[in-house]
């Protein structure tokens, strides 16, 4: 058994009850395994129940979309009830590798979800979905399981259409000014007013500008849970319209069941595995300022926390191996000296250095073979790669180039690359000279490091 399905097991061994009907219906035999089946449904925001069931109709679940609050020894905690179509054995609620709220059954197909205030109401509220194990008497198979998301929502608008508030309040990514909390939840109010005013007994949001027509609602998370708890208190919204007319609208967030799913899988985490970084958010972070506080316009608070400390290789696509030539000219003080000393008779000289980047996340790792592949492929300046030898940084002792270990040259080379390991290939041929003898020399150095290209061309000989 793989360690993640045996801790699931183990978690929902924890999470067994004995509850469940006196006289349970008979379960019918299967004819044979039946092939994974998943239903999924998202709720409208005047819907009163949400709905998911797998194709077959073997299973049916529903839950109430407005959660209630309510006081469970001495708790305030949030309450969300389901329905099924088949009798009930046991319900456990969890979120990956950890159990997470309280399952209860209240009859023979109804059971409850509960979720006390402060950590559990406001990961869930923050966009982490909640699993539920559901085991049955009846139907089959007698296991499902079901994905719940519960967002905070507006509900109830009443009074001046010309104030436009939008359902959804939305986690998103937004630091306070000491880095010590990153969650914001946030709400938008569309109004063609020179100002916005929101009032209530508490859980009011900071309102701020965001352009002409447009106001941001903002909360923490003990002022969304003010807000919402009870959900019968709505918040008032009073403009003052660029007319000069004053309307009013009233809303009351709640908290809300806004997706729902069932699968019939034995592993929920393969059916709903946790999300990666999206390299749309990505790109998103990284093209704000190092200085940013607020990430809202890149995704919701969870989409970001993925990206944020994530390499760019988790998540671009791999790149093909390509060469971008970039500035070499602090090594131009080191060629001039490779070329003092040379003579009419005895001559050698070092013509240049170019240097080239590979790319930061490669589709295939990068090889120096692979580096003269592409040179050979896409350039006439270098011989093949077979007419010379592949090496490493130790094979460039007796290299014309280099001399020994000590080479000035080479240590400048190193300086500008970034030092560490080198793959290299080196090659010479004679070249046509009249009384004379004249050979061509070359050496590419590759800086796995660094990902840096270093091409070394020159020349040296000597008359008859």
């Amino acid at each position: 058994m793989k360690l993640r399905s045996l801790a699931l097991a183990c978690l929902l061994a924890l999470g067994a009850t004995a509850c469940g009907p006196t006289s349970p219906e008979p379960s019918p035999e299967p004819s044979s395994t039946p092939a994974e089946e998943t239903g999924v449904s998202t709720a409208a925001a005047t819907a009163t129940r949400i709905y998911a069931y797998e194709p077959t109709g073997t299973h049916e679940l529903s839950f109430e979309t407005l959660g209630t609050f309510e006081t469970r020894n001495n708790k305030r905690v949030l309450v969300i009830r389901g329905t099924t179509n088949r009798y009930l054995q046991d319900v456990f609620s969890f979120v990956p590798d950890d159990a997470f709220g309280t399952a209860n059954i209240i009859s023979e197909r109804r059971f409850e979800v509960v979720l006390e205030e402060g950590h559990e109401l406001n990961t869930v509220l923050s966009g982490l979905p909640l699993f539920i194990s559901i085991d049955t008497f009846t139907g089959y198979p007698t296991r499902y399981y079901a994905r719940l998301v519960v967002a905070p929502r507006f509900f109830d608008l009443r009074g001046s259409t010309s104030i436009n508030i939008h359902e959804d309040v939305e986690p998103k990514y937004v630091w306070n000014a000491a880095r010590t909390d990153n969650l914001m939840y946030r709400g938008r109010v569309d109004a063609a007013a020179s100002s916005l005013i929101v009032t209530a007994p508490d859980g009011t949001p900071v309102v701020t500008r965001v352009d002409a027509d447009t106001f941001q609602l903002d909360w923490r998370y003990p002022a969304v849970h003010q807000a919402i708890d009870p959900h019968t208190t709505p918040l008032t919204f009073t403009a003052t319209l660029n007319d000069g007319t004053v309307v009013s609208r009233t809303a009351r967030p709640v908290a809300r069941v806004t997706e729902l799913a069932i699968s019939t899988n034995d592993d929920p985490y393969n059916t709903w595995p946790s999300q990666a970084c999206l390299p749309a958010v990505y790109n998103c972070i990284h093209a704000l300022p190092a200085s940013t506080l607020d990430y809202g316009a890149c995704g919701t608070q969870r989409q970001v926390s993925r990206c944020m400390y994530a390499s760019a290789c988790e998540v671009l696509p791999g790149q093909p191996l390509s060469l971008t030539e970039i500035d070499s000219a602090s090594l131009e003080p080191a060629r001039l000296a490779f070329n003092q000393g040379s003579s009419s008779t005895d001559w050698y000289a070092l013509n240049s250095i170019d240097a080239y980047s590979t790319p930061q996340c490669p589709a295939t790792p990068v090889t120096i073979q692979a580096v003269m592949d592409h040179f050979n492929a896409t350039t006439q300046t270098l011989p093949p790669a077979e007419y010379g030898e592949f090496t490493d940084r130790a094979g460039l002792v007796d290299n014309f180039f280099f001399g020994s270990s000590s080479s000035p040259l080479l240590a400048a080379i190193d300086s500008f690359a970034g030092g560490g390991p080198i793959q290299a290939w080196l090659a010479w041929e004679e070249i046509s000279c009249h009384n004379c003898h004249d050979y061509a020399e070359y050496a590419v150095l590759y800086y796995p490091n660094s990902r840096k290209v270093i091409v070394l061309k020159g020349h040296h000989g000597y008359d008859w």
